[in-house]
This record gives C-alpha cells, sequence and structure tokens, in this order.
C-alpha cells in the first residue's frame, strides 16, 4: 500500500482514509497482528505489523525501513485516448508491467471530448494506484494531464517510438529499435487510438526522431498493441540484449 509520509509518526503509521481502511478489512480481512506492506512513493518502504484496526482508523508499527529507487530507464506511455474499458484496461495493465507514467493523448481519432472530463482522469489515476497496489510496485504510476501529438517533446527521451502499422518490416524490426534499451535512461512509446494513427500523425512523430517500429502482420487492438509493446520493450531491457 501506500502512505503520504504525514501519516509516518515515530516507529507508527497511522491510516485514517476511509477508502483504503475498507480495503484492508474488506477485501484483505487484515486483522491485529497481521503484516502490511507500505511505500512513502519517495524514498523508503516498510514492514509493518497491524496493531489496532477499525473503520475509522488503523495503526501499524514499523517493524523494518528499506530504501527504495526508481529503477532504470523510466518508461513513459503516450497512450492515445481510447473508449473507456480499453482505456482502463490498458492502465491496468501496464501499470502491473512496470510503465512509469501515463499520458493520455488526443489525436485525430482518440475518443472526442474525454480530457475535459475531471472526473475520468481522477478515475484513470485510481485505477493506476489499485494496480500499483496489486503488483505491490514500489512507486505508484502517474497519470499525467492530456497532451496532443503536435505538443509531444520527444527530445526529452532517449528514445521515442510508436508502433505503425505501415512501418517498413525490415526497418522497422522491433528487436532491431529495442536492441540498446538497458542502456537507456528515458524512453517513451506512443500507442496510437482506434483506427490508428494519421499518416499526417505518422509524419510528425518522423520528423522529430520517433522511431516506427512494426508489430508483425497481424493489426493488434489498441490496447494489445500497448501490453504487447511494453512487455517486449520490458525483456529487451531486464535481459541486457
Amino acid at each position: 500500500m501506500f502512505v503520504g509520509p504525514d501519516r509516518i509518526e515515530g516507529n507508527k503509521i497511522i491510516l485514517k482514509e476511509k477508502g483504503d481502511i475498507s480495503h484492508l478489512r474488506g477485501s484483505l480481512r487484515c486483522r491485529a497482528g497481521d503484516t502490511v506492506i507500505f511505500s512513502d512513493n519517495e524514498s523508503h518502504k516498510y514492514r509493518t505489523a497491524i496493531r489496532s484496526i477499525n473503520r475509522e482508523e488503523a495503526v501499524f508499527e514499523i517493524i523494518e525501513s528499506n530504501l527504495i529507487e526508481r529503477s532504470l530507464p523510466h518508461i513513459s506511455l503516450f497512450q492515445c485516448i481510447l473508449k473507456k474499458n480499453a482505456m482502463e484496461f490498458v492502465i491496468q495493465k501496464t501499470v502491473e508491467i512496470g510503465v512509469s507514467k501515463i499520458i493520455p493523448v488526443e489525436s485525430e481519432r482518440s475518443v472526442p471530448d474525454i480530457s475535459s472530463k475531471k472526473a475520468k482522469f481522477e478515475r484513470f489515476q485510481k485505477i493506476s494506484d489499485e494496480a500499483s497496489m496489486q503488483c505491490r510496485r514500489d512507486f505508484k504510476c502517474r497519470i499525467e494531464i492530456p497532451t496532443r501529438i503536435d505538443d509531444i517533446d520527444t527530445d526529452a527521451f532517449d528514445y521515442f517510438f510508436f508502433p505503425y502499422e505501415k512501418a517498413d518490416k525490415d526497418t522497422g524490426s522491433i528487436s532491431k529499435a529495442l536492441k540498446d534499451l538497458s542502456r537507456a535512461e528515458n524512453i517513451a512509446f506512443l500507442i496510437g487510438p482506434e483506427g490508428g494513427l494519421s499518416a499526417g500523425e505518422a509524419s510528425i512523430l518522423k520528423g522529430r526522431g520517433a522511431l516506427e517500429v512494426n508489430l508483425g502482420k497481424n493489426i493488434l487492438r489498441a490496447e494489445t498493441a500497448a501490453v504487447y509493446f511494453l512487455s517486449v520493450a520490458d525483456f529487451f531491457i531486464k535481459s541486457g540484449l
């Protein structure tokens, strides 16, 4: 679970957020004496034991604390906004795999008007937080404010990729594109919307140095492409190939 530094008092963590307490008491069926792992989302992870828990407050004794550091490379997903279920699926699964942050993108074929709905993006962050807790990440994945393809600064990353069904199968080989990732610090990839990127959008990205990659002969759904690309990238990063 994640806890703000303001909830850490000496060798105790005092939790008063009703949603988190309900999750512990209901879904996880935690009781006094049980072990709970917390991250402060900044520098430390804590192994704790529940000393008391009720509907209003939970008190945990810190048994052990360890320093945590963000692993490299940081991976950013620029996801063109999809329909509700597809977008939520992408957030949940890429957070589980290990993406560092997700930036929703408005594109020519993305779902219209969704970026103006504050409640929608609060839900996106909640889904991300729940996925981060479920897979015991050290750090949360941030959902950032929406941007447009025209406004993406590809120079901020060592590598910026975008899967594109019209990419050349030889020069756009995914294995060739990803072979040096283990030595990078910041990488990013953009996944198009339902219907794919327009030729103009692909041209903009290529003109800014983004690398187009081909994911094979099958045309993947946007949510499948996001999970597939991140999984392959994660393999290359961890294997050092």
